[in-house]
């Protein structure tokens, strides 16, 4: 059992959150400053204001732990929360507790989520591979580290 095993699901979602908007902090050297909203009632954890082109986007992270015995994570977006407003972004990564690092991430404009998901009642559930080489649905929006995360947010902040 690790440390992450005794987190709740919630206290889990913040550490990552946090997480998440520190890692955009340093990768970014100071330019992108994330914010976290008082309440993430509407489905937005983060917002990410450019410095240099004062532009925001708003992001919903969806997290899980890193588990070496599995090949695919699931990553549900209720549809109470929904939205494909412009400037809005799916963020799902996994997080490693060990090092207490980003593992791998995704990050999809909101506008694309149903078209990757698949549509339950409820629900849009998304199924990426956590293999480098996938081709699943989830892939082009895939990124390694935290520097090609940073690098895609600052090019999406500078086309908006």
């Amino acid at each position: 059992m690790t440390v992450a095993d005794h987190l709740s699901s919630t206290q889990k979602g913040n550490v990552a959150e946090h997480l998440v908007a520190s890692a955009l902090l340093v990768a970014s050297n100071g330019r992108l400053a994330p914010f976290v909203p008082l309440a993430d009632d509407h489905g937005l954890d983060l917002i990410v204001l450019d410095k240099v082109t004062r532009r925001m986007i708003a992001i919903q992270v969806k997290s899980s732990i890193a588990n070496a015995g599995r090949d695919t994570v699931q990553f549900d977006v209720r549809k109470q929360t929904f939205s494909q407003a412009t400037g809005e972004f799916l963020l799902m990564v996994v997080f490693e507790p060990a090092r207490m690092a980003l593992a791998v991430s995704w990050l999809i404009p909101m506008s694309l989520v149903a078209s990757v998901a698949t549509e339950q009642a409820e629900k849009y559930a998304l199924v990426p591979s956590l293999k480098v080489a996938a081709k699943d649905r989830c892939r082009p929006f895939r990124y390694d580290d935290t520097w090609q995360l940073t690098a895609a947010i600052l090019k999406q902040l500078e086309s908006a």
